[in-house]
């Protein structure tokens, strides 16, 4: 029998994004095709640890050559959607499944703030931009990541981890506001490990240093893929809307997703959802801002209006009789 062709699929950012196609991208390897990816080169780590990816790639420096050698392939996956993307694809020989991204609605969700608007998830319209890929449909059943290769030998047994970054200010908590929670955090005697990029190491060890003993600053420290596995194996994750909010969902462990510029009716809430999760919606009557958290600099930031004095009695609700699993 000839084998199968690899099928290309397209998803340039970010690491939530990507984290998201998981369950997608595993089924239809599971149905026989093998995947390439096609990714901003910061994410090809992200991309190595995808189920059934067997080759990524780099936006910027392959896809002049991929697109010389594109008879290689039996289809294209494009789940980014974007008009450069559809530019690009649309130049090749080649069927292209493309994810439609929902613009009017999602502008008029923006716009007024209703439930009507409300996007259906994310995972749901990558799911059915792949429909053809499938044999009988997507079954809606999670595939995890590879972290086989990352080793956090220093990891405590059972720990909190609180994701400390965000890409903008409308997905991050401020550092006294950070400072004031973990303090509360701390009464529920687990250890806490802060998590963020090298942009969050400042606040990160700001923290650390005055909370003192039980909270270990990782940010900036540790690789995306080491975070993303820490995550993977906490007893609780407490998160803005972010890319290790979704990794910790998809490893189906407890989470507390906290709302500000974002909200759950954009369609990027923890999936798969299960009783474990609980989301924090900010107060301000200016929620959602944007898809991405950006705000205008004029706009008080909607995280300064979520009801923190929520979350500590959740997590102790969570974590009441916790063993290690």
């Amino acid at each position: 029998m000839t084998p199968k062709k690899p099928i290309l699929v397209v998803r340039l950012s970010a690491i939530g994004d990507l984290v998201l196609t998981a369950s997608v991208l595993g089924q239809i390897s599971e149905e026989g095709h093998e995947l390439h990816l096609l990714v901003k080169d910061a994410y090809r780590s992200v991309g190595t640890s995808l189920p059934g990816v067997r080759e990524v790639f780099s936006w910027d420096r392959d896809r002049a050559r991929i697109a010389k050698d594109i008879d290689r392939y039996a289809a294209v996956l494009d789940l980014q959607g974007t008009r450069k993307t559809k530019k690009w694809t649309g130049k090749l020989a080649l069927k292209v499944h493309t994810y439609e991204k929902p613009y009017v609605r999602r502008f008029l969700l923006l716009l007024t703030k209703s439930r009507l608007f409300a996007l259906d998830h994310v995972v749901e319209r990558y799911a059915k931009a792949a429909g053809p890929l499938f044999n009988e449909g997507f079954d809606g059943q999670p595939r995890t990541l590879d972290l086989s290769n990352v080793h956090n030998d220093d990891l405590p047994k059972e720990y909190i981890a609180c994701v400390v970054g965000g890409t903008h200010s409308g997905k991050k908590l401020d550092f006294h506001a950070w400072r004031k929670l973990i303090q509360e955090l701390k009464t529920l005697q687990m250890p806490i490990i802060l998590l963020g990029g090298p942009e969050e190491a400042g606040i990160g060890e700001s923290l650390e240093q005055p909370l003192g003993s039980g909270v270990v600053n990782y940010c900036g420290k540790v690789s995306i893929l080491a975070a993303m596995d820490a995550v993977s194996k906490c007893a609780l994750c407490i998160t803005g809307d972010t890319g290790l909010m979704h990794t910790a969902a998809l490893f189906q462990r407890p989470v507390i997703s906290l709302w500000g510029g974002t909200h759950p009716y954009l369609g990027f809430t923890p999936w798969p959802e299960q009783p474990r999760q609980q989301q924090i919606i900010t107060k301000s009557p200016w929620t959602p801002v944007s898809k991405h958290g950006k705000r205008p600099f004029w706009m008080p930031n909607p995280m300064k209006k979520l009801p923190l004095d929520t979350v500590t009695p959740l997590a102790a609700a969570i974590l009441q009789g916790r063993t290690t699993p």
